[in-house]
């Protein structure tokens, strides 16, 4: 196919192959771009079920236009040949990153799912599921811009379902129980998807695999999954946590949408916003000795090719078979492992045997010389050692040692750290109980968020929700209207608008087209906020069915929190 020409495209370069197709490098004459042409393997066009499927995702594209999405230019026919005209996007996918570096820094990760959660959000607005998010077709161009990738098995919501080839669509070690259970696919189930592939994206490793499809669908149902950061130290514990609700297995247990999942991002880590590659450079350490390789992706979409896979267990009955093969093949391998655990805890339990002998001399030792400290040195100053006992909040005394309890007592106290002043502790010789759990603190203090001016330097969005009734409204005047403030807007640390806070505006009925102007929001300072409608004329059937509005705040704007 190099050198062919497809109508105005000539085929310069092969890219990758799949299950479906082949992707080729091609260079629009017409205009002078460099475009990806996805061809459909030939003997598939007699296939109905193929053909539609390679139409429909072509359909789909063809509704999303966002800078987060690869975008498709034109679908095309040549002899029986069919084509897709797509973007070419030049980069590597997450998939090649993982295998170079087996797994990626937090200050990497998070702002390019941040970048993710905004092209999902997006498909989602549409009515659009992906159903096959995973690092293969997560795309990162040189300048730091993430592409979702490969529409080819998407769903839209409350269409037909199409037949297929097999019962189960998708890559099985990122599917969401409920998908593994037959249900449609939602924005739960991709947002799932997402978790499990920034899980794997931070700790090197997915949340299950198996051996069999069968026994990997069972673990994804049935086992809970190991944190993050319990397999990564480096992943700091507030974002395994971010990750792990993204993970639940029940559906209305995670984000409510893949906006909700990108805001506790990004209030968790404000400092995280724009992808660095030279992040990269970074070694990522303190890995778990468990750690799995990354299972290859062969995708067709993506320039490095990109296959989905949607094979289950074509024969159930070997599966027990397989377990007992593993099992006599591995033996040597098992018993080794077993006499060296068996190593291990005979050395430890020497160790400890040790450690607690001298444990218990040296508390002998302590008490017999803090007797002598209270029965001869009544009237003189406290010794150093005194302050160190004071807080000691135990009913026993250290003048009783030939119980056992005491000795333990006096080993916590010379174990305590001296965090309290003398004169404190003069004054308070036997603290209250309620006064010891103070000292222990079960959560952190969460900090107060820090009110400073706010000088907005780039483009943010708002996400509005329409409260209007626009039901009765006549044609061709200005309407007024008011919004309410989906999520919260976040920026440099600081929320500048509230969840919930009131935007206003003017919507213009035609009989056809619909023009919408979405003045000023109010900031949490109370601050009035000029704003700017996304996309302000449209038909009036999309507008008026619609709810849900984008407006952007420009850069320049400055949000005074001085009291």
């Amino acid at each position: 196919m190099i050198g062919e020409k497809i109508h105005n495209y000539e085929i310069t370069a092969h890219l990758g192959q799949g299950g479906m197709g082949h992707v080729y490098r091609a260079t629009d004459t017409m205009l002078g771009r460099e475009v990806a042409l996805k061809m459909l393997h030939p003997q598939l066009t007699m296939q109905p079920q193929f053909l539609e499927r390679f139409k429909k995702e072509a359909r789909v594209l063809a509704q999303l236009l966002h800078p987060n999405i690869a975008v498709i230019y034109n679908f095309i026919e040549q002899g029986d040949n069919h084509f897709m005209v797509m973007e070419y996007v030049e980069g590597t996918n997450l998939d090649d990153l993982l295998k170079k570096h087996r797994a990626l820094p937090p200050e990497f990760v998070v702002p390019v799912f941040i970048q993710a959660l905004e092209g999902l959000q997006h498909a989602h607005r549409k009515n659009i599921f992906h159903r096959d998010i995973k690092p293969s077709n997560l795309m990162l161009t040189p300048d730091g811009t993430l592409k979702l990738m490969d529409f080819g098995i998407a769903k839209v919501a409350g269409e037909q379902k199409m037949t297929q080839v097999n019962k189960i669509v998708g890559t099985v070690e990122f599917m969401a129980p409920e998908l593994i259970q037959g249900k449609d696919a939602s924005a739960a189930s991709d947002i799932y998807a997402a978790g499990v592939t920034m899980y794997e994206m931070l700790s090197g490793n997915l949340p299950f695999e198996s051996d069999t499809d069968f026994n990997l669908m069972q673990a994804i149902l049935k086992e809970k999954i190991k944190p993050p950061d319990k397999l990564n130290a480096s992943v700091p514990k507030a974002l395994a946590d971010i990750v792990m609700k993204a993970l639940e297995k029940n559906p209305a247990s995670r984000y409510a949408d893949a906006r909700a999942f990108q805001q506790a991002l990004m209030r968790a880590f404000p400092a995280f916003r724009d992808v660095h590659l030279d992040a990269l450079a970074a070694p990522v350490t303190s890995f778990s000795t468990t750690m799995n390789p990354t299972k290859m992706s062969n995708d067709l979409l993506t320039a490095e090719a990109m296959k989905t896979r949607g094979d289950i267990w074509k024969n159930p009955a070997n599966v027990l078979e397989t377990v007992k093969g593993n099992i006599v093949k591995n033996k040597k391998t098992y018993l080794i492992g077993a006499a060296a655990l068996i190593f291990l805890f005979f050395i430890l339990g020497i160790i400890f045997d040790r450690k607690n002998a001298k444990d218990l001399q040296a508390g002998n030792n302590n008490t017999t010389e803090n007797n002598k400290v209270e029965g001869g040195n009544k009237n003189s100053s406290l010794p150093e050692n005194t302050v160190q006992q004071s807080p000691v909040n135990e009913p026993a005394t250290i003048q009783n040692p030939p119980e056992n309890k005491p000795v333990a007592d006096v080993k916590r106290v010379n174990e305590k750290p001296r965090d309290k002043k003398i004169d404190v502790i003069a004054k308070e010789q036997t603290p209250k109980k309620e006064e010891i759990k103070k000292e222990e603190p079960v959560a952190p203090v969460e900090k107060k968020e820090e009110k400073k001016d706010v000088y907005i330097k780039t483009k943010i969005e708002v996400e509005l929700t329409l409260r209007t009734d626009l039901g009765n409204a006549e044609e061709r005047r200005d309407i007024p209207v008011s919004f309410s403030v989906s999520y919260p807007v976040v920026y440099d640390g600081v929320t500048i608008i509230r969840q919930g806070a009131t935007a206003s505006g003017t919507i213009k009925l035609g009989k056809v087209l619909t023009d919408i102007e979405i003045n000023s929001v109010a900031a949490a300072n109370g601050q009035q906020i000029r704003l700017k409608a996304v996309k302000g004329h449209g038909k009036r059937n999309e507008i008026t069915s619609n709810r849900s509005y984008t407006a952007i705040i420009l850069p320049g704007t400055r949000v005074n929190f001085r009291e």
